[in-house]
């Protein structure tokens, strides 16, 4: 079900875009072993060719990534046709500047190590032994008379960066002297061997990277294309649509050609910035659900969800012509099921009726506006709701308990508020006639805030995010009390939360990799989020954020956090009357990509647009209604009250005598034991409504638990509302023409 879908994916271990700096590319790798001197064996795995760095992976997943930089003074030799006693000589070798611009082939390596006067017997590889040579008494198993002459790259850099798998840590920065010699695998082909050159060439001497980069992609795209259009042609498979498109991911962007075919299917081949390749296939019939997408506030995307998918795909074309073009074809080859065409009073009509919960209705309106799990930029924006984070009680009968939700986080502190107020008004004075004042200089939504809450989950985002370490300890996300403070206190922190916080998936808190996060001022080493006093545990913690969201309170007060996020308050003048005015170029109205002239303020625009916040697109232009919560008529029999409380008594009896014996702590009856909680739990939760209804007509003041144990999401998926399956909420008079949200 679409709303299960709730968190990014957890990285695998292998290299992947994470491991590069922000707005650095993949091309391409080469099968490669790393030799270190003649005691060992090689080290088998691939070196990545990227547009800042070359990185060498090993084949062991144990063994750490070692990236080298071009900035810090990289150089690289190649050498051809050298046996193994002579890769053994150029390990030996002092290499100073000098001799690096000499042709290799042509010196005597013998008569330069007798110059150096150098111990053949090692060599000065010290760093690659200590990270890569585990046994130091293995033996080498290449037989050198037997050997083939082999071509290998001999690079010398001043610092490698050492990126740890297992576990993940913040890279370390070794200062390196060692010869670092990687012989070619003969598997790679001649053609790959020669564009690994050239591209290392290319990227080595451009003036500007940006513009290179920019002139590579086009080119390496456009060669695709080509050559999809004539391998189509040899196989007598007609094209309807091809064009050079973008997958958007969480942990990057990747290039590639996007093709629909006559047979009524489609096909994505990347090309630069992915170091899988995978190919993307799909037909019509596969198409669940689409919708037109805003990337960067440019309209050219689609997002696609698929019946044997569990996650969207994301795809962003050159321009709107394009995406118009992919858009028409996919909606008269599909079901038609567009969620352009989703009817929002009948979405909000269920929601009103109590036939969606207040988070499914939450990722409804986030998806109609575009923010996706798919991109950092625009990720699904959930509220802080509760406001008492160091109570033992957990008090949601109580209004203090919660969050006034009528105001954004940054107007919660009346004295912040003030200073913001303050601020702005000091903008009013300057003369600048293209100057936009506003109130608070940062996001409610950012990938800095995303990445800040899945630090333990996904670390390797914070590291590429804080350039290969963890950031300072009071930046790490330490627990829930500490991090409504922050939020209330510090001038710049406005952040909401995100829908993980009340899914039931909750390793997002839990220090799995036992990552070490370092030790705060008070001593305390950073671990597991700290949980509030309220939650028993952190499974507790998550089952009490979801009661929480789904309770009376929120549920008739929620609306007035949709009309600042969503709704009529989100923007212009009510926006500024509400104190809810963010910084300019989180608007889409104040960003023009004409108006840039250069490749530097383009560059400039995109890194403000990606990485500091977008306010969502406005789906409500009046106030949000007030949903009221209602008595069910078929609750009236005094029967049928007597039964369900009898019923909730005997589901809350077998709880309180199962979790008795898990406490006993016997770990065979836990076991067997688990089952049946899980069981229970959804019986217990269908009771939830009607208990509560019950609750009001008897004036029962005693607090009714209905979420004991674990939220089970799948029996929710099978039995509850799933407006992605309901076609009573798709408009069919509406054609890929009218495109408009009409709300």
């Amino acid at each position: 079900m679409f709303f299960a879908l709730n968190s990014i994916k957890k990285p695998k271990k292998q290299f992947n875009l994470l491991h590069l700096e922000t707005s650095e590319h993949y091309f391409l790798s080469l099968k490669v072993s790393l030799h270190i001197n003649q005691k060992y064996d090689e080290v088998r795995g691939k070196l990545h060719l990227c547009s800042r760095s070359l990185v060498f992976e090993p084949k062991v997943l144990k063994l750490p990534l070692m990236k080298m930089k071009y900035s810090n003074n990289l150089f690289m030799k190649i050498l051809k046709n050298f046996d193994h006693k002579q890769i053994h000589q150029v390990l030996c070798v002092k290499w100073d500047q000098q001799m690096l611009q000499e042709d290799i082939d042509t010196l005597d390596l013998n008569q330069v190590l007798q110059f150096q006067k150098r111990d053949t017997s090692t060599t000065q590889n010290e760093l690659a032994e200590k990270l890569y040579v585990q046994n130091k008494n293995q033996k080498k198993t290449v037989q050198i008379s037997n050997a083939l002459p082999i071509n290998a790259f001999l690079i010398k850099v001043e610092k490698l960066f050492i990126i740890n798998r297992n576990p993940i840590s913040p890279y370390i920065t070794e200062t390196s002297d060692d010869n670092l010699v990687f012989s070619i695998s003969r598997s790679n082909s001649k053609q790959n061997l020669i564009r690994f050159l050239k591209l290392y060439q290319g990227l080595n001497e451009c003036e500007d990277e940006q513009q290179y980069l920019n002139v590579i992609v086009s080119a390496t795209l456009s060669e695709g294309i080509s050559e999809q259009k004539l391998q189509s042609s040899l196989l007598g498979n007609k094209i309807e649509v091809i064009h050079k498109a973008k997958q958007i991911k969480p942990e990057g962007t990747i290039y590639g050609i996007f093709t629909i075919f006559r047979e009524e299917y489609a096909q994505f081949v990347p090309l630069v910035n992915s170091p899988k390749g995978h190919i993307i296939h799909f037909t019509m019939s596969d198409v669940k659900y689409f919708l037109k997408y805003r990337y960067m506030f440019k309209n050219q995307g689609i997002e696609i969800w698929l019946h044997n998918k569990q996650r969207s795909l994301l795809f962003v074309f050159d321009d709107q012509l394009q995406q118009e073009q992919i858009y028409k074809y996919i909606y008269k080859k599909s079901n038609k099921n567009s969620l352009q065409n989703i009817n929002k009073e009948k979405a909000l009509e269920y929601w009103m009726n109590g036939q969606l919960t207040n988070y499914e209705y939450l990722i409804i309106l986030n998806t109609l506006a575009n923010r996706s799990f798919n991109d950092l930029s625009a990720y699904p924006i959930f509220p802080w709701i509760i406001s008492e984070y160091g109570s033992e009680e957990f008090a949601i009968n109580q209004p203090a308990f919660f969050r006034d939700l009528s105001k954004p986080i940054g107007a919660l502190n009346k004295h912040r508020l003030q200073k913001y107020k303050a601020f702005y008004s000091e903008q009013l004075k300057d003369k600048n006639p293209d100057a936009i004042p506003y109130l608070f200089p940062t996001h409610y939504s950012s990938p800095g805030t995303v990445v800040f809450y899945l630090i333990r989950k996904i670390p390797e985002f914070v590291i590429k995010l804080q350039n290969g370490v963890f950031g300072p300890t009071d930046r790490i996300f330490r627990g829930l009390e500490s991090t409504w403070y922050t939020t209330l206190n510090l001038h710049a922190d406005s952040k909401e939360m995100i829908p993980e916080f009340y899914s039931q998936d909750c390793d997002f808190l839990i220090n799995c990799d036992k990552l070490e996060l370092g030790v705060t001022q008070e001593g305390e080493i950073i671990d597991d989020a700290v949980m509030p006093k309220w939650a028993d545990n952190i499974s507790d913690f998550v089952i009490k954020m979801r009661v929480a969201l789904e309770s009376e309170y929120i549920t008739c007060n929620i609306n007035k956090w949709i009309d600042l996020i969503f709704g009529n308050k989100s923007r212009g003048e009510e926006a500024l009357a509400n104190d809810n005015l963010f910084y300019p170029y989180t608007y889409n109205e104040n960003v023009s990509w004409d108006r840039c002239r250069t490749s530097i303020e383009r560059q400039a625009l995109e890194t403000q647009v990606s990485e500091f916040g977008q306010v969502p697109i406005q789906l409500f232009q009046q106030g949000h209604p007030v949903r009221k919560l209602k008595i069910q008529p078929s609750l009236k029999s005094e029967e049928e009250k007597k039964e369900l409380l009898k019923q909730n008594q005997i589901l809350l009896n077998k709880n309180q005598k199962l979790t008795q014996m898990m406490e006993s702590g016997d770990q065979n009856i836990i076991f067997q034991l688990q089952n049946q909680i899980q069981s229970l739990q959804w019986e217990n939760d269908k009771l939830k409504f009607n208990l509560e209804t019950v609750k009001q007509e008897m004036q029962v003041s005693e607090k009714i638990e209905t979420f004991t144990y674990h939220y089970d999401q799948e029996e929710l998926d099978k039995n509850g509302f799933d407006f992605m399956n309901d076609d009573s909420m798709v408009d069919k008079s509406s054609t890929p023409r009218n495109n408009k949200l009409n709300f």
